[in-house]
């Protein structure tokens, strides 16, 4: 029998050494995480002790006369120290040198204003900013930015650390002879089991499980040292998620109620005690969206309201990754408009690690049968549901069926709405989400709610004419919520509105006449852009102005119109600047592809979009300025448009800006929209019906207009 041949034991104690020092940095990655997250914990504290200062700016020194500290303000005051504020941003040894202040007191002022800080940063909110001047701002955000990418690590390794600590420890302890004399005094037996043991361990080094905890290794490693320049990009794509970390770790937000809306507060506990299991999304969830997710799993069958750039997709996703994981799968279908098919597909590889199968296009059929074999998301369009209801009618069970922009199946006799119903009975929930429910009537909100509450519609449409009222909200409170962006995004940037009057050149007035003696409503909404040579527009003048001065401030710019023609023409205009365009017409996968042009593009990049496209679906919150070419006679295609670069993710202030001429059909639709403003807000609060929204379109007062406008210019083409 052939001797045993003797290992390398050098090689042997390197192999053992490096793994166990691979299992040491292995398991910092959850034992070291409470430690960031105590050291992030006490940064936030210290920024809103920061931000919350300029609120003593509103208390007067005389206020320091009830510390019953001594403090003599007579004498602060004379020095010209009127507000704590001006006490906070002075130095010790400026206040020292005021005659009658000595160091004790300076420590009092110090204590009483620490103290007030405290209680202050109770209601203050972190802002976030990129500013060059705004240092602890910056040096937050690399915190943060660190902190974030720490934790999706430690979520990916925590499922597998006792796990990978038992394997590792058993093979680096299952050697039993670690040196040459060991193995020459050793026995065949002996000698054999250390071959086996040594054999096991290289079979583990080049198992899936060593390269995944070497990878988590590498990342956390990375995560550790990244730089402030990389944290600031990272912020620019993601800074939702920065301030979702920062309401975790503070315990500050919205309020309760308005996360809650007009739910009771019995409700509101059942949905917010909920198990959400959250091990299969990678994102970050703030109050508001964690609830949001729990009312989906809660109440089964709801349509979700929220204001658009709330994040409904995000919460749908965590609901289906719930389930994903809870179930060890399942089937979740997602019918939404062409436009938005690749963008569902992509925030569900972003944020979960649920299958994704498109049901679109030349390969349509295979994505079927593999979603059908194995499970998973499927997204398709209104438009593709005949091809694969027979399918999925009384042949499959879903585990939830999701209606993006839901207001697409409010026809009870549209074809989409018929396949969609066909559905109902083989998902045990189903969630319809639109943030547009302005558009609707009292009968067709009914029709939504109906789809998934047929229990609750005759009592909500018995009760329309009470919908302003809160007894009404709590009546839809089962089956319907919606929260406001102002109510729960308290750190998004401020946005300013300006209207931009051109005096119209020749050309424009010329071209104006004509399309007014010919009675044309649509033509005479698109003044100065009406002529061919856009260098006699006025409006076309002022735009290039402005995406000029938006490359000087390093914006980018969102142009919208209605009309294809004036989009046409801006994008000849405005030449090298516009990255493309986006109308009707223009393919979904496309669309994306542009947003993501524009969104890596330079500054001063453009891109132009036909209002009702460009507004409904995507997100572009890469654009700072907004330019409407002319008015929109509806409010919400206006709010719509903004609202794609207004929205959760924003970090830069946003510009809109309104392109209008005097003395033309733009003045009368202005003032109708700002004389309904109030309404509008109503109905967008209140998730109503805007019937008085659409009469903004009706034949009347569009006659009403052209009849006004004849009347200024008629003696004028005449002449």
């Amino acid at each position: 029998m052939a001797a045993e041949r003797m290992p390398d034991f050098n090689e042997i104690d390197s192999l053992i050494g490096n793994l166990g020092k691979l299992e040491k940095s292995f398991s910092k990655i959850t034992s070291e995480y409470d430690l960031h997250e105590k050291e992030l914990r006490e940064e936030c504290a210290e920024a809103l002790k920061r931000q919350s200062a300029h609120f003593l700016d509103e208390i007067p020194v005389e206020e320091l006369k009830n510390s019953k500290a001594g403090i003599r303000t007579g004498l602060l005051e004379d020095a010209g120290y009127h507000t704590l504020y001006d006490l906070y941003k002075a130095s010790d040894w400026k206040l020292q040198n005021i005659e009658g202040i000595g160091e004790k007191q300076v420590a009092s002022i110090r204590g009483i204003l620490t103290e007030f800080l405290v209680r202050l940063s109770a209601r203050a909110r972190i802002r976030l900013t990129m500013d060059q001047d705004d240092v602890q701002s910056r040096k937050l955000i690399h915190r943060i930015c660190k902190f974030r990418k720490i934790e999706q690590i430690r979520r990916e390794a925590e499922p597998i650390t006792d796990e990978v600590t038992v394997n590792i420890r058993a093979l680096t302890e299952s050697v039993p002879i670690r040196s040459r004399l060991h193995w020459i005094f050793s026995f065949g037996n002996t000698k054999k089991e250390t071959l086996r043991a040594v054999s096991e361990i290289l079979t583990y080094c080049r198992s899936a499980q060593y390269n995944l905890v070497r990878n988590l290794v590498s990342r956390y490693g990375e995560a550790l040292q990244m730089n402030a320049d990389e944290a600031l990009e990272d912020f620019k794509k993601n800074s939702a998620s920065y301030y979702a970390i920062i309401e975790r770790i503070t315990g500050t937000g919205a309020q309760p109620e308005l996360l809650y809306s007009s739910i009771s507060s019995e409700l509101a506990g059942q949905i917010n005690a909920f198990p959400l299991n959250l091990r299969g999304f990678k994102g970050d969830l703030r109050a508001y969206q964690e609830f949001g997710a729990k009312y989906i799993l809660t109440m089964k069958r709801v349509l979700l309201g929220d204001e658009m750039g709330l994040g409904k997709t995000i919460q749908a996703i965590a609901a289906m990754a719930h389930l994903y994981r809870e179930q060890a799968g399942g089937w979740f279908l997602v019918v939404c408009p062409a436009s938005v098919m690749i963008n569902w597909c992509r925030e569900i590889q972003k944020f979960s690690d649920i299958p994704v199968n498109l049901l679109h296009g030349p390969l349509h059929t295979d994505a079927f049968v593999c979603w059908r074999e194995l499970g998973g998301v499927a997204v398709t369009n209104y438009e593709s549901m005949g091809k694969i209801v027979d399918d999925i009618n009384g042949q499959m069970s879903l585990s939830m069926l999701v209606i993006d922009e839901a207001h697409y199946i409010k026809n009870p006799e549209a074809k989409r709405t018929q396949y969609i119903h066909m559905l109902e009975d083989e998902s045990e929930r189903i969630l319809l989400m639109t943030g547009t429910p302005l558009e609707n009537r009292v009968g067709e909100m009914c029709e939504l709610i109906g789809f998934v509450r047929p229990d609750l519609a005759e009592t909500v449409r018995a009760n329309a004419g009470m919908r302003h009222v809160p007894q009404f909200k709590e009546m839809l409170a089962p089956v319907y919520l919606r929260r406001q962006r102002d109510m729960v995004l308290e750190e998004l940037p401020p946005i300013t509105e300006q209207e931009e009057w051109c005096e119209m050149t020749a050309e424009d007035r010329v071209e104006y006449g004509a399309q007014v003696l010919a009675g044309s409503f649509p033509g005479m909404r698109r003044v100065s852009f009406l002529q061919k040579d856009m260098g006699t527009s006025s409006k076309a003048a002022r735009l290039a102005e402005l995406c000029e001065q938006a490359e000087d401030e390093g914006r980018k710019v969102i142009v919208y119109s209605f009309f294809r023609d004036t989009i046409r023409k801006v994008c000849d205009h405005l030449g090298d600047r516009v990255v493309g365009s986006i109308t009707g017409s223009t393919p979904a996968i496309e669309r994306q592809d542009l947003v993501d042009r524009f969104s890596d593009g330079p500054d001063g990049s453009v891109l132009v979009c036909q209002v009702q496209s460009g507004g409904t679906g995507l997100n572009i919150q890469a654009a700072a300025v907004v330019i409407f070419c002319e008015p929109q006679i509806k409010p919400s295609l206006t709010w719509q448009a903004i609202s794609r670069a207004y929205r959760m993710g924003q970090v830069q202030n946003v510009l809109v800006c309104h392109l209008l001429c005097q003395d033309t059909a733009d003045e009368a639709v202005r003032g109708i929209l700002s004389a309904k403003e109030a309404e509008f807000d109503l109905f967008a609060q209140d998730s109503a019906m805007a019937e008085a929204a659409d009469g903004l379109a009706d034949q009347e007062w569009i006659r009403q207009v052209v009849e006004r406008e004849r009347k200024k210019y008629l003696p004028a083409v005449v002449t």
